[in-house]
């Protein structure tokens, strides 16, 4: 993957503080692809791209990328699997290339196909694609949201950018979203189209822009909502799903780079991970423990499945020692706050693959695809509890305590959510679980609290219903950005195989029952791969990518958290948070008991941190 940036201008041609600020925007992304950096000026636009050379190591294949007339230009982020297959096509239609990259396939195919040829791409991307005769640009986004662009409308031009920080370079004056900050203290992150910056925005997963002269428009081209309806016998879809898992793997094996996995041990990376040692020698895996904390520490499981395939594995080992002395670095990598705290895990480990790798395969959107997190089992039990379920709820709502420090206090925290969980009608039981801060502790801290209206819906209820949400709704916004923010810090490719098009297409057509069934999720996956993984990948019970949260924060806090961020002045200067709010939170912090204490101080540090850096001048 790389890094883009650029503008649009709607009737004249850029001018030099254009150019000088574009230059500094794509400096500020310069991490995300640091073999070449370049800028240039096309007609009324100017494209700049940070590369992380992946296919093609020449430098031929830098970009912007022009056609031989020079009319068409592109700059492009990701990768494009079946760029083979359409270069086929191409050839038949005497096209002549002069590289092997997937970037010339993929300026030609558009060429020749026009916006009609934009759903035919398999893989992930993001790219600006710009008609210098026409002056038309087009601005597209991959079908899940793999890849991030964002957006931002002016008077007299349309400004694009792989992050949000870019944008502080290329805009005269930026003010705080107040829906984007309702909805980050809602569910720990902001959800597309918003980002934390008012008048940028994040494009939508299958959508493109088509910028012609002042008229701008926002399209959808896929949606995983089309999904057509699957009608197979169970025997026969255990047998696809395998082989179209097999293929997006193999698809997402071809580089001019070294390639390893993320291994968890976990059903999902597992099953990445065999695929992949079958079809490539000396694969190097990577996983995460943590020192001192066997309530988190998986890393036992992914040296056994590590063990099995035969891979080279590489444990990470985080002692609090380590993450003291870099934890001001993870948060320098957020480009707009980000409190899903998995994502600190993220950046140990892929600055360790860094050494080793340059791109690494990963078990990502498997569990929003076959129904894999426990909140989908929540959901399932909730439509038929029982007497026992009810009474254990009810009884947990009764007790104190509540967090994720341990195997007791986290079943007490999952028993009071489902205990509010039984409360809930749908769509409110999807929107519950989805967030980790209640309306009451927003209401307190907030100065402005309201509640966040997102243009995604749940539908009409159902499991697939569920699942297609998270899929459109937490998948883009909270798990790949957590990967493409990490990842790319230290210019690390993250493929995601479940998320192929193929995939993704067919798995959604199945039945619910065959995802899940019984309290089992992943009923279908789990099948398709039991002969080939020792038995303990599939026994074991969901864990989730956490870290001790609450011990980390209290191990860096005098080290990254500054005192005048909890006194009056500060925080009546400010005018976002409510003075009172945040004593109460640091109250219930210190206390130690409830989980989302912990969540809500640790999505505060994350603001103000990035709000200090994004204000500096």
């Amino acid at each position: 993957m790389c890094g883009i940036v650029g503008l649009k201008k709607f009737s004249e041609t850029p001018k030099d503080n254009d150019i000088n600020g574009l230059k500094k925007a794509l400096l500020s992304q310069n991490h995300r692809g640091p073999d070449n950096t370049s800028l240039e000026v096309v007609g009324n636009s100017i494209l700049g791209h940070n590369r992380l050379a992946i296919i093609d190591l020449n430098e031929r294949s830098n970009q912007p990328f022009y056609d031989k007339s020079k009319r068409y230009s592109i700059v492009f982020n990701g990768e494009i699997y079946n760029y083979p297959e359409l270069k086929n096509d191409l050839l038949k239609k005497e096209y002549v290339f002069e590289t092997s990259s997937d970037t010339e396939v993929l300026l030609y195919h558009i060429i020749e196909n026009g916006t009609a040829g934009i759903n035919n791409l398999q893989g992930c991307f993001a790219f600006a694609f710009y008609d210098q005769l026409e002056d038309e640009m087009l601005l597209v986004r991959d079908h899940l949201g793999i890849n991030p662009l964002l957006f931002s409308i002016q008077e007299d031009e349309i400004l694009f950018a792989s992050e949000l920080t870019p944008f502080k370079h290329m805009l005269k004056e930026t003010k705080i979203n107040n829906a984007a900050l309702n909805a980050y203290f809602q569910f720990t992150y902001v959800p597309a189209p918003d980002t934390m910056i008012e008048g940028v925005h994040k494009l939508l997963p299958g959508h493109y822009l088509k910028i012609k002269g002042k008229n701008v428009d926002v399209l959808e081209y896929y949606s995983v909502r089309n999904a057509p309806k699957i009608e197979m016998p169970y025997e026969e879809a255990v047998l696809e799903v395998k082989k179209r898992i097999e293929n997006a793997v193999i698809k997402r094996l071809n580089a001019d780079v070294p390639i390893g996995t993320f291994l968890s041990g976990g059903v999902d990376s597992s099953i990445v991970s065999q695929i992949t040692t079958d079809f490539k020698s000396s694969v190097n895996t990577f996983s995460i423990g943590f020192v001192g904390n066997d309530f988190f520490d998986e890393s036992e499981y992914a040296k056994n499945v590590a063990e099995h395939i035969g891979s080279i594995h590489h444990p990470v080992q985080l002692a609090k020692e380590s993450i003291v002395e870099s934890f001001q670095k993870v948060l320098d990598a957020y480009d707009e706050p980000f409190a899903d705290s998995s994502a600190v895990a993220m950046y140990f480990l892929s600055r360790e693959a860094k050494k080793q790798v340059t791109v690494c395969l990963s078990g990502d959107g498997a569990d929003e695809l076959f129904a894999g997190y426990n909140k989908h089992k929540a959901y399932i039990r909730s439509k038929k509890p029982g007497v026992l379920l009810k009474v254990a709820s009810k009884f947990a709502g009764q007790m104190s305590g509540g967090n994720r420090t341990g195997k007791i206090s986290n079943r007490i925290r999952q028993m009071k959510k489902f205990g509010v969980l039984l409360q809930e009608k749908w769509p409110n039981s999807y929107w519950m679980l989805a967030q980790f801060i209640s309306k009451n502790r927003r209401d307190h801290l907030l100065l402005e609290s309201k509640p966040y209206k997102t243009k995604v819906g749940p539908g009409k209820e159902s499991l697939q219903s569920f699942l297609m949400t998270d899929q459109q709704f937490v998948l883009p916004n909270d798990m790949l950005k957590k990967v493409d923010l990490m990842s790319m810090n230290h210019a690390v490719e993250v493929r995601t195989p479940f998320l192929d098009k193929e995939v993704v297409d067919f798995v959604n057509g199945l039945p619910d029952e065959y995802k899940y069934l019984n309290g089992v999720g992943k009923r279908i996956l789990r099948d398709a791969f039991r002969d080939v993984l020792p038995d303990e990948v599939f026994s074991r019970s969901k864990k989730g990518f956490e870290i001790p949260l609450k011990d980390w924060i209290q191990s860096v806090w005098k080290d990254v958290v500054k005192k005048s961020w909890f006194f009056k002045e500060f925080i009546e200067h400010q005018n976002v948070f409510s003075f009172n709010g945040v004593k109460q939170l640091k109250v219930d912090f210190d206390k130690g008991e409830e989980e989302e204490a912990t969540v809500t101080m640790w999505a505060y540090i994350v603001f103000q941190n990035w709000f200090e850096r994004w204000t500096k001048k």
